[in-house]
């Protein structure tokens, strides 16, 4: 079976209106992407799906929550990976998928939101990994970081680069 296949969402037959849908998100969906940065996540997707008879509104809410190691001190952290998305849907002559907007074409008959969600969940990905607070971190990992400056400083410089560092 398809590990993704519990992406896809359905949309022929539903009647017009507002649909609700939940989607489960685990670390066995991001071990379907390779390249991801996130190995250990879990939390939801909420979609509603707004349906009429020639367009569709998808409305995406991830509400995940990711466990990572600090930068600093490498202890387990978590993250809250928030991030919401709106998709204008077509029906159009061929299938064409940009950012905002999905043109299905007449063969469709479902929408695979695993990609989505795959970028959705990068978007929301935190620029630095570390505890807010450095007096969070891990005391004796910090000693290891800092007594490593110290003997950097305490070497003796090159006269030919300090010239340099007046530049």
């Amino acid at each position: 079976m398809n590990p993704l296949a519990n992406y896809r969402i359905p949309f022929m037959g539903l009647k017009p209106g507002n649909h609700e849908f939940q989607v489960d998100v685990d670390s066995e969906f991001f071990a379907c992407f390779p390249e991801s940065e996130i190995q250990s996540a879990n939390g939801t997707v909420g979609v509603i799906l707004e349906y009429t008879k020639t367009t569709m509104t998808l409305r995406l809410s991830l509400n995940l929550t990711w466990k990572v190691p600090c930068g600093r001190c490498l202890e387990e952290l978590t993250f809250p990976l928030l991030h919401e998305e709106r998709i204008a849907i077509r029906f159009g002559e061929k299938t064409e998928i940009t950012e905002s907007l999905w043109i299905l074409g007449k063969n469709e008959y479902d929408l695979d939101l695993s990609q989505i969600i795959y970028e959705m969940s990068h978007l929301a990905l935190p620029s630095n990994k570390v505890h807010e607070n450095e007096s969070d971190c891990d005391p004796n990992m910090l000693g290891y970081t800092m007594n490593e400056s110290e003997e950097e400083s305490e070497k003796p410089s090159d006269p030919r680069w300090d010239a340099l560092k007046n530049l």
